[in-house]
């Protein structure tokens, strides 16, 4: 008798930690570094968790090299369905600025993964405005650009792209599951996109140079 108990706690335990994995899954992603025991139910249980997921609609990505986890919502299941399913996985819409940090985080975690041996990247606020203020026209009041600087990195902060250090405000870890988010071919297309508008800027500076001049002439 004692012994069926046992194996029905045992089996409670389990299904209790896997409900843990499920709905640590659903509120967003899942690390190894954060969260081991939950790692480890996910990989002894992944496909179990993963033929649930895939009842509701949701890909299961894992990722245990970079140690991370994470639920994609494909745009094909609504396709095949015929109809508007329920975003269980909320869409993100980037704007032009947190889009070019992401690209400059993508890229310094490349260069990091290439040229140091420490698994993590730690990265500094006075690092991030040094990145962005070329891109940012030059104004007057300097520490009202600093501050829309600081909203933006709290906004990544926010989404997950980037990880405050406990007692270090202005120190933050470069999650890697980035690299999933961000990748290289997205990196060349934004490139892209950004050497044209630097270039329409520049033709609109030069323009309004010579017609101011023409003016004063």
């Amino acid at each position: 008798m004692s012994t069926i108990h046992e194996a029905g706690a045992l089996g409670a335990d389990a299904q209790r930690d896997k409900s843990a994995v499920l709905i640590r899954l659903l509120k967003g992603p899942l690390y190894l570094h954060r969260q081991r025991d939950l790692w480890q139910v996910l990989l002894r249980e992944q496909y179990s968790i993963r033929d649930y997921f895939q009842q509701i609609g949701l890909s299961l990505l894992i990722d245990e090299a970079e140690g991370y986890a994470f639920l994609k919502q494909p745009e094909s299941a609504e396709e095949e369905s015929g109809q508007e399913l329920p975003r269980l996985v909320s869409r993100r819409s980037l704007s032009f600025a947190q889009t070019l940090l992401l690209v400059c985080l993508r890229k310094r975690l490349a260069e990091h993964d290439s040229e140091e041996s420490a698994p993590r990247l730690i990265v500094t606020r006075q690092e991030i405005h040094q990145w962005l203020l070329p891109y940012f026209p030059e104004v007057g009041n300097e520490v009202k650009q600093r501050r829309e600087l600081d909203a933006l990195i709290k906004k990544c902060d926010e989404m997950g792209f980037l990880s405050t250090l406990p007692k270090h405000p202005d120190d933050f870890e470069v999650p890697r599951i980035l690299k999933a988010f961000v990748t290289a071919e997205q990196i060349v297309e934004f490139n892209q996109l950004l050497a044209q508008k630097l270039a329409v800027a520049g033709n609109t500076e030069d323009y309004a140079e010579e017609h101011t001049q023409e003016n004063a002439e």
